[in-house]
């Protein structure tokens, strides 16, 4: 029988996003103030065309910052997508249990020396506790680490397309 579990989580903005916001107000209200007055009477319809526009990009980077993760497990293999203001969907990790190498609680200083060819954080920051982690070989982006939140019912199917000997491990670890 197939089995298949799904939990999405959002991912929290940070400084990065908050300065994003609050350089796109800062620069919105530049151009209402200082530019749109005096290039309005020369442009005409062109002109409130280009505020239109200015708007729509405007909503569409700020709607872009809300980001989710959807985690995927089916049958022990696990897909994770990133999906952007509900409107684009891409994924991000898809690998079968039985290629991942380790599973294990993830603690930023243990993991931030070690070196991978690519790291993924799918969680909402790499601060909140109950974080997880699991790594990877693919022939297109190397050894990878992935960090993720899972739910105790996505941990679970993921457990049960791991080999025996990382299942060892995951729940040795796990236990300390």
């Amino acid at each position: 029988m197939d089995t298949f579990v799904e939990q999405i989580v959002v991912k929290r903005k940070g400084a990065k996003d908050f300065a994003i916001i609050i350089g796109t107000v800062i620069i919105s209200v530049l151009l209402l103030l200082f530019i749109f007055p005096y290039v309005f009477p020369f442009l005409g319809m062109l002109s409130a065309l280009l505020f239109i526009g200015i708007g729509y990009g405007i909503w569409w980077l700020l709607t872009s910052l809300n980001i989710e993760y959807e985690y995927s497990i089916t049958n022990g293999d696990i897909d994770i997508d990133q999906i952007i203001a509900k409107r684009k969907r891409k994924r991000i990790v898809s690998v079968s249990g039985a290629k991942i190498e380790s599973l294990e609680p993830y603690t930023i200083e243990e993991y931030s020396s070690r070196k991978f060819e690519r790291r993924v954080i799918a969680a909402p920051s790499e601060n909140v506790p109950d974080l997880w982690c699991f790594t990877y070989r693919s022939k297109k982006n190397g050894h990878t680490l992935v960090v993720f939140q899972p739910e105790q019912r996505v941990l679970d199917s993921l457990k049960a397309g791991l080999s025996i000997l990382v299942l060892r491990e995951t729940n040795k670890k796990a236990a300390e």
